[in-house]
């Protein structure tokens, strides 16, 4: 079987009223949630290969958006192609826990976020 190159691995959210659309979320579809300190909600979207995601309130560095990230093997390449290409870099990259994430606005103005897996060093 081929390598799947840049799969979307995840949704976000970026809501104007983040607790309000996270409980319609979750009673609509009856994904499982849970809430961290920052008030990001983190969803479960079903069992059968949904594609987590989550939903909060934006802190003003990106407008209300809905985001589907991209995984990538080395975010500093394809951000160069996407500036290549003439397309607008909006936020990043920056580090975010275990990853790596940068935004940008396609040719026809769509939001994508990128996201990089920091690579864990095994200990010898």
């Amino acid at each position: 079987m081929a390598k799947r190159n840049s799969p979307i691995v995840y949704w976000e959210i970026n809501a104007k009223d983040g607790p309000a659309l996270a409980e319609f979320y979750r009673d609509v579809f009856e994904w499982e949630s849970s809430v961290d300190d920052t008030g990001f909600y983190s969803f479960k979207s079903g069992s059968a290969g949904g594609i987590d995601g989550g939903i909060f309130t934006g802190k003003g560095l990106l407008p209300p958006h809905r985001a589907l990230y991209i995984e990538v093997e080395d975010i500093k390449i394809v951000l160069e192609r996407v500036a290549r290409r003439g397309a607008e870099i909006l936020l990043g990259p920056f580090e975010s826990g275990n990853a790596i994430l940068a935004f940008f606005r396609d040719p026809e103005g769509h939001m994508l976020g990128l996201i990089e897996r920091k690579r864990i060093e095994s200990v010898k």
